[in-house]
């Protein structure tokens, strides 16, 4: 049987800027943005009332819903003298009406087998994080890079008020030293690579949310050109997951149905270049 949506018309109109600016300090870089922003309502978000397959939830739509307007601040500082690379952006967002999808207690016991009941609802949020990067070569084949991520979000109104947004990712930090060969006659571009990325847990949660362990993944790369009789092959490897870690991610939907993150996988890729190619 189909249920169609009752028939809705709705328009939204709203005026959005941005004004941003930059300036070089030597090896120093600054750049600072404000703005606003304007989203409107989708259908799914007005008219839902179904099971999403995709991320194992059953949809309410909420037709009273307002566009979605954000005032953002962002700024970014780029550190770059001999072979070091630093970048710190910071970053405040205002929702006077964010959109999101509401967990609630509730389980669909018609369709879907079960699925947990979400619903489209609307709030004032206070938004805010950074992201960080330091990059340094101590020498020509070597390289080490940090990467840090944190977001924090506060619902400011409705029935929320206090809690944070749903599937809002926990702090994390990636940190990889890759390895660069010197071209050879036969090789080039050879290059090996591991990174080890650690999630925090995150306990920040939007009832009736579950809070999730951390954990730490491991990734290893390698790479190569092999060059003979004027043709190329390339050869990519990739291991993710190296110590097969069973883990849950918070911004995932799987974990709805208590699925954990892909287990260690295996990607090889052989490609061939065809065409004249430079011998440099």
């Amino acid at each position: 049987r189909i249920v169609r949506a009752s028939a809705l018309s709705r328009r939204f109109n709203s005026l959005v800027w941005s004004i941003g600016a930059a300036h070089q300090f030597g090896d120093l870089e600054t750049k600072i943005n404000i703005g606003k922003s304007f989203r409107a309502p989708i259908a799914q978000e007005l008219a839902a009332n179904g099971v999403n397959y995709h991320y194992f939830s059953y949809e309410r739509g909420n037709q009273s819903l307002s566009p979605e307007q954000s005032y953002q601040l962002d700024l970014s500082l780029t550190w770059s003298p001999r072979k070091v690379f630093v970048a710190f952006t910071p970053f405040f967002n205002y929702f006077s009406n964010y959109i999101y999808l509401n967990p609630t207690s509730s389980y669909d016991q018609y369709y879907g087998a079960g699925n947990q009941i979400f619903e489209y609802m609307e709030s004032r949020v206070r938004r805010y994080g950074a992201e960080l990067k330091l990059s340094y070569q101590p020498l020509k084949q070597w390289k080490v890079e940090l990467l840090g991520e944190y977001v924090r979000s506060e619902q400011l109104s409705g029935a929320k008020k206090g809690y944070t947004l749903p599937f809002s990712p926990a702090p994390s930090a990636l940190m990889d030293i890759s390895w660069t060969a010197k071209n050879s006659k036969h090789f080039k571009e050879t290059y090996l690579s591991v990174d080890c990325k650690w999630t925090a847990a995150q306990y920040h949660v939007v009832p009736p949310e579950e809070s999730t362990a951390d954990y730490q993944v491991f990734n290893f790369r390698a790479g190569t050109q092999l060059r003979f009789s004027g043709s190329v092959l390339q050869l990519r490897l990739q291991v993710q997951n190296l110590f097969d870690k069973k883990y849950m991610d918070h911004t995932s939907f799987y974990r709805l149905i208590s699925l954990p993150e892909q287990g260690r996988n295996f990607m090889l890729s052989i490609g061939v270049l065809f065409g004249k190619q430079s011998r440099s």
